[in-house]
C-alpha cells in the first residue's frame, strides 16, 4: 500500500491575521514560492497519497482545494471542516477513513523547511512502529523527543526541553490504523497538552503499549510558524549570495584587497555596490561602512565585505548597525560556520593576510553555504530582538 501524507491545515493562523496578512499563510508568498510548496519540498512524496485537511472558509474565500489541486494533481484527497478542532490529533482523525488501515502514515504539519529530504517510503521497512524527525535544540518553543542508550523514545514532551531532540514536525506511524487506535484513546483519556491534543505526546501512549519509537536527525531545520518567524526566515534564511548587489567597502589598507575581490566578482558576473574609498590614500572607513550597513538594511543589498588591515576594526564598527551580523573571517571554516551557524551577512576581511585566491575560495564557500536554523535561530533572533 502506498504511504500516506497527512497534512492538517486547519487551523485560523490568528497570529498572521493580526498582523495584517489577508490570505492563510501556507499560501504566503517568498520569491515567487507558496509556504506550502516549501515545507512540501522538504518531502519526496512520489507515490504517496496526499491528504489534506483544510478550514471551510480557507475552501470559499481563497479556493484553497482548487489551489491544491492546481499544484499537486487532481488525485489528492482533501477533508474540509467546518469547525475548530481541540488540536492537529483531532484534526488529523478527521481524515481517519482515508488512513485507518495498514498503509504508513507520514503527518507533516507544514510551516517548516529542513533537510535532507525525508522519504516516506522509509516507513514501509521501518524496524520500529513510529519514527519521529528531530533537530538539535534547548528551546522550550519546540516538542521534545528522550532516548534511551539504545536509541529508542522513552518520552515526548510538547513545549518541554526534556532533551536535545526537538521535534522537527514530521511524525511517522508504521500503520495509519496505530496511529487512529491509540489518538482516539488518548483524547478519551483526555491527555491534553495545554488545552490541547498535540501529536508528539501521541507517542507516549505508543510506549505505554510497548510500541517501539525511533528518531531520525535532520542537519537543516527553518521554522516560519509565526510571523516573527516568518519575517526572519524571508528577511535573513532565503537570501543568497548573488540575488542582489554586494556591498563593498575598505579603508586604504583594504583598498587592494577590495579591488582584488571586485576583479572576483566581475569574473563571476555577479554584481556589488562600491561604497569606498575609492582611492588609495589614508581615510577611515567609518562613513564606508556606514553606507555599506544601510545598503543590507534598506535591502539594496543582502550581503557585504569590508576589509582593512586586521579585519578587526571593519568588523567592530559593522556590528555597531542594527540588522548587520558581521563575522571576522581568518580561514575557510571560519567563513563557513559564520554562515551556517551564525547567518552571517557582512563579511570582515583582513587584508594582510589575505591574497586573491584565498579571496575567491571564501566566495566560493559564501556560495555554497546557507544558514543551519533550529538551535542557532532562536540565538540570532534573541541577538537581533536585544539590539
Amino acid at each position: 500500500m502506498k504511504p500516506n501524507v497527512l497534512i492538517p491545515m486547519a487551523g485560523l493562523g490568528s497570529r498572521f491575521i493580526k498582523e495584517g496578512f489577508k490570505v492563510p499563510k501556507q499560501i504566503i508568498n517568498i520569491k515567487d514560492k507558496h509556504l506550502i510548496d516549501i515545507s512540501l519540498d522538504c518531502l519526496d512524496y512520489k507515490d504517496c497519497n496526499l491528504i489534506f485537511v483544510l478550514r471551510d472558509e480557507h475552501v470559499y474565500n481563497h479556493h484553497m482545494d482548487e489551489l491544491l489541486k492546481k499544484k499537486f494533481g487532481d488525485d489528492i484527497t482533501i477533508v474540509v471542516l467546518d469547525q475548530l478542532t481541540d488540536g492537529s490529533v483531532c484534526s488529523c482523525l478527521f481524515a481517519e477513513e482515508y488512513i485507518d488501515n495498514d498503509a504508513p502514515l507520514v503527518i507533516h504539519t507544514l510551516d517548516i523547511e529542513f533537510r535532507p529530504v525525508f522519504n516516506p517510503h522509509v516507513m514501509e521497512t521501518l524496524d520500529a512502529d513510529g519514527l519521529i524527525l528531530t533537530f538539535k535544540s534547548n528551546s522550550i518553543n519546540y516538542s521534545y523527543a528522550q532516548l534511551d542508550s539504545e536509541g529508542f523514545v522513552t518520552k515526548t514532551a510538547e513545549k518541554k526541553a526534556i532533551s536535545p531532540n526537538a521535534c522537527v514536525g514530521i511524525y511517522g506511524f508504521k500503520k495509519g490504523s496505530d496511529f487512529c487506535k491509540y489518538a482516539k484513546e488518548m483524547i478519551s483519556r483526555n491527555l491534553r497538552t495545554k488545552n490541547e491534543f498535540y501529536i508528539s505526546p501521541l507517542y507516549n501512549v505508543f510506549i505505554e503499549h510497548g510500541k517501539k519509537i525511533v528518531t531520525e536527525g535532520v542537519d537543516k531545520m527553518h521554522i516560519f510558524g509565526t510571523p516573527d518567524e516568518y519575517h526572519f526566515y524571508k528577511e535573513n534564511v532565503i537570501q543568497r549570495i548573488g540575488d542582489k548587489p554586494i556591498a563593498l567597502c575598505a579603508d586604504h589598507s583594504g583598498f587592494e584587497a577590495k579591488e582584488q575581490f571586485k576583479a572576483i566578482l566581475d569574473e563571476r558576473r555577479l554584481e556589488y555596490i562600491d561604497f569606498g574609498t575609492i582611492l588609495n590614500k589614508d581615510c577611515d572607513y567609518r562613513d564606508y561602512i556606514a553606507q555599506a550597513a544601510k545598503a543590507i538594511q534598506e535591502n539594496d543589498c543582502h550581503f557585504g565585505f569590508g576589509f582593512c588591515r586586521s579585519g578587526q576594526g571593519v568588523n567592530i564598527c559593522a556590528n555597531k548597525y542594527k540588522g548587520i551580523r558581521s563575522a571576522l573571517i581568518y580561514n575557510e571554516y571560519a567563513m563557513e560556520m559564520s554562515i551556517r551557524h551564525n547567518c552571517a551577512n557582512f563579511f570582515a576581511i583582513p587584508s594582510k593576510s589575505t591574497d586573491q585566491a584565498t579571496l575567491a575560495r571564501y566566495l566560493r564557500i559564501a556560495r555554497e553555504n546557507s544558514f543551519d536554523g533550529g538551535r542557532h535561530q532562536i540565538r540570532i533572533q534573541e541577538l537581533e530582538s536585544a539590539i
